[in-house]
């Protein structure tokens, strides 16, 4: 939801619609589906616009690209002119990326980064490997460059230990949450801490087997607000309190792509205590 009051919104194949949600008017904003590898889950991915778009009008995307035989990521800022996105500056290229698993959420903290949300890219491993982009949710200088106070000196890394997260806002008291998808059990809802661990690959949802535990006490895991299994196939997230919908207030609200789970596409409201911790 953009500053404008339009609906601001990326599609996989490569575009940027711009709608009016009043009347539903879409407009194309930005088209670079010669540049985007899309199909299954490649495309184009997160988009964010810069937290004071009135006086600095760039939009940040995420999207992935083919090099060779090979699907890569990108992470990128445009120009928003007042009809169009362009001059295009690569902030981090060449990120590696697949067929699955590439994330991608974008999201501007308070202190002016961007955190942004990887998968594995089905290389399970990498995951609990702290100097690679990939199973993390980076945090970045809007130039793109490394932040001096990340938590690992010379890393993007904030956390790690991710399959493939594609959910990220921030709920009340400043706390960030995250919804990662799992393989077919233990779909996830995380309470994001700058530095820690979320278990991935050997940790599904909570630490309840002896390996599992075993794993948590030594690595400093942090385990999931909540899990589904098998897995309804977890998405994006926004805190919701707005008085128009009483019933919605002071909640999470999850779109859920109706997975393993079965049942339908849906929005889901995930109702939070007082101080947003359960």
């Amino acid at each position: 939801w953009g500053p404008d009051n339009h609906i601001w919104a990326t599609e996989r194949i490569g575009r940027v619609q711009r709608i009016e949600p009043i009347t539903g008017n879409q407009t194309i904003i930005l088209d670079i589906q010669t540049n985007v590898a899309s199909g299954g889950e490649p495309g184009m991915l997160g988009m964010v616009l810069h937290p004071d778009f009135e006086t600095t009008p760039l939009v940040y995307i995420a999207y992935n690209f083919a090099s060779g035989f090979n699907i890569r990521e990108r992470l990128s800022s445009f120009e928003w002119n007042g009809e169009i996105l362009e001059n295009e500056v690569v902030l981090i290229d060449d990120i590696p990326g697949g067929n699955i698993h590439d994330g991608s959420r974008l999201l501007i903290t308070p202190d002016y980064k961007i955190l942004m949300t990887m998968g594995d890219r089905g290389q399970q491993g990498l995951a609990q490997t702290i100097n690679n982009f990939n199973g993390k949710i980076l945090r970045i200088n809007l130039d793109g460059s490394v932040p001096d106070d990340n938590p690992f000196d010379g890393e993007y890394t904030y956390t790690y230990g991710h399959r493939n997260p594609q959910g990220l806002t921030y709920g009340p008291n400043g706390i960030l949450y995250s919804t990662e998808h799992g393989a077919e059990n233990s779909d996830e809802l995380n309470l994001i801490e700058e530095g820690r661990n979320y278990g991935w690959p050997n940790v599904e949802g909570a630490c309840n087997t002896g390996a599992e535990i075993n794993f948590c006490n030594n690595n400093d895991v942090r385990e999931p607000l909540a899990e589904w299994s098998p897995c309804p196939a977890v998405n994006d997230i926004i805190y919701y309190n707005h008085p128009a919908i009483p019933a919605f207030q002071h909640s999470l609200l999850m779109a859920v792509l109706g997975g393993l789970g079965g049942g339908f596409e849906r929005i889901s409201q995930l109702q939070l205590n007082e101080d947003g911790t359960e």
